[in-house]
């Protein structure tokens, strides 16, 4: 009874384990366009699409709260450098736990401060650091413990 996440969606659709969909008023390419186009981010970005995610989760925490998940779900191609850049193999659905999704943006954040993003294990994508910040707020905001990523459907 998992929450699933549809990041590739515009816009990003959540669906409970009972119920109908929520649907964000949000999107990964709208986080590109507000400032998270170049990669790295700048802080100010960052910052910008932190506060952009949490205006677009808020209004939907008491129905996704009402409908309780185990975890956040994801199969989505654009988290796959997640698993590599958690340690875990690219390969398989793994599960990371809040804190390894933190470590990573945590690491985000860095290069966002000016550390070169190789040197942390980090892809250069932007569309992988606008997805790690709606999962990042998703996973707090609405108190779930952990990630399951699953392989891309095909």
């Amino acid at each position: 009874m998992n929450l699933r996440l549809h990041l590739q969606g515009n816009p990003i659709r959540l669906q409970p384990p009972q119920g109908a969909a929520v649907v964000l008023p949000l999107s990964l390419d709208g986080l590109l366009a507000a400032g998270l186009e170049n990669f790295p981010p700048g802080g100010a970005a960052l910052e910008q699409a932190i506060q952009q995610v949490e205006d677009a989760l808020m209004p939907a925490i008491p129905a996704l709260r009402d409908r309780p998940a185990m975890l956040l779900e994801c199969a989505d191609p654009v988290l796959a450098p997640l698993l590599p850049a958690a340690g875990r193999d690219p390969l398989a659905a793994a599960t990371l736990s809040i804190a390894e999704v933190e470590d990573v943006f945590d690491r985000l954040a860095r290069v966002a401060a000016g550390v070169p993003a190789r040197s942390l294990g980090l892809p250069g994508q932007p569309r992988f650091a606008a997805a790690l910040v709606v999962v990042r707020e998703l996973l707090h905001h609405v108190g779930l413990p952990a990630l399951r990523v699953l392989p891309a459907a095909d």
